[in-house]
């Protein structure tokens, strides 16, 4: 499977709330092209989603240092700080992801 394939099949499962197959295609993605920020970014809100934090802030990380330029992969890394209670480190991310916004 090609790793597009992969990514819009998690996100089908993402929206069925089946986060575990969500979990393997996104999984699948990222092992046939370990370069693919957005399945990074869509891993990790699985894993926010499973309560698995400290994975899902690994994978937000991955898709920020893959692609910095993407609003979406802070907002992701800014909702894990939040689940987590780091008001402080979320509403730096949420304010990173407006900044880019405006740069569009």
């Amino acid at each position: 499977m090609k790793p597009r394939e992969a990514y819009e099949l998690g996100v089908k499962f993402l929206d069925k709330e089946d986060l575990d197959n969500a979990l393997v295609a996104f999984s699948e993605a990222i092992r046939v092209d370990p370069t693919f920020a957005q399945a990074y970014n869509g891993r990790a809100v699985v894993l926010a989603l499973q309560d698995e934090m400290e994975k899902a802030l690994a994978d937000c990380a991955e898709a920020i240092r893959l692609d910095p330029r993407d609003p979406e992969f802070y907002r992701s890394r800014g909702y894990v700080y939040d689940q987590m209670g780091d008001d402080e480190k979320a509403e730096a991310d949420l304010a990173k992801a407006e900044e880019l916004d405006s740069q569009k």
